[in-house]
């Protein structure tokens, strides 16, 4: 599927529907200010001075950082048994166990000699995904670091892609925030872009692309081409993170969590 034509793009985003129901507050975390998402455990985590930290339901915390590989950037938790960990300054990539254990590392140079990716992210079968801005390439990789899909040079393919600024892998598709939201497939064939979504974060549950538009969560079903838009119960957020009917808002003073009395999607 390519891009639809801009007045249909037009009719769906008119095309919203009334947000049926309410968020009530159900806890805050004052002292999380990085935050870096929730896995399936429940477990919430934060990057901040350059560490990673879990924060269990239990009240439990552990950390992560590695002086030699620098900050912490990112991180991707999804997967809470093989949580992969991005030091960006230098292009590092590290992949831990459940108890943020170091399982196995990669440096830059092993993955891609001298260019370093800018973006990763978790991939089926432990292995994940990695964009090179030097060659405008996506690689996915093994457990082991090894390449095994290359895409295209993208700036020719896609020259309106622009910086790719976040990944999320889902049900065999890329989803790539850049300059719009693109999609690949698992063997970089591009299936369809979401003109006009210029954004750093995104979530994908089952069919629905999730992003942030000002003061609001967009959740936009890319099968029906249409938009549910929710406002949302807090000014300045900075990240977020919707789990079942839980929705996680950061902003600069803290972590708030809401229970919304309605659907998300």
């Amino acid at each position: 599927m390519k891009s639809l034509p801009l007045a249909i793009w037009i009719c769906c985003f008119a095309a919203l529907s009334l947000q049926a129901g309410d968020f009530v507050l159900v806890d805050e975390y004052k002292n999380i200010r990085g935050f870096a998402g929730v896995d399936k455990l429940g477990n919430i985590y934060s990057i901040e001075n350059g560490i990673l930290a879990r924060f269990s339901p239990d009240g439990s915390q552990l950390t992560f950082g590695k002086r030699a590989f620098g900050p912490v950037t990112s991180a991707d938790v999804s997967d809470p048994l093989n949580i992969i960990v991005f030091f960006g300054n230098f292009g590092h990539i590290v992949m831990l166990d459940k108890n943020l254990a170091e399982k196995r590392s990669f440096t830059a140079a092993g993955l891609m000699g001298n260019d370093i990716a800018d973006v990763i992210c978790h991939s089926a079968e432990n292995g994940f995904w990695a964009y090179f801005p030097g060659v405008f390439q996506l690689i996915r990789f093994n457990d082991r670091g090894q390449q095994e899909i290359t895409s295209t040079d993208l700036s020719l393919d896609h020259p309106q892609m622009g910086r790719v600024k976040y990944m999320q892998e889902s049900n065999g598709r890329l989803f790539v925030a850049a300059d719009q939201i693109m999609v690949f497939d698992r063997h970089t064939n591009f299936l369809f872009q979401i003109p006009e979504v210029n954004v750093s974060v995104l979530q994908v549950v089952e069919q629905n692309i999730l992003y942030l538009r000002n003061s609001h969560l967009v959740v936009y079903d890319f099968f029906l081409q249409r938009e549910n838009v929710f406002l949302l119960p807090e000014s300045g957020v900075k990240n977020f993170f919707v789990k079942d009917d839980k929705l996680f808002l950061q902003t600069e003073v803290s972590l708030k969590k809401f229970r919304f009395t309605g659907k998300f999607h």
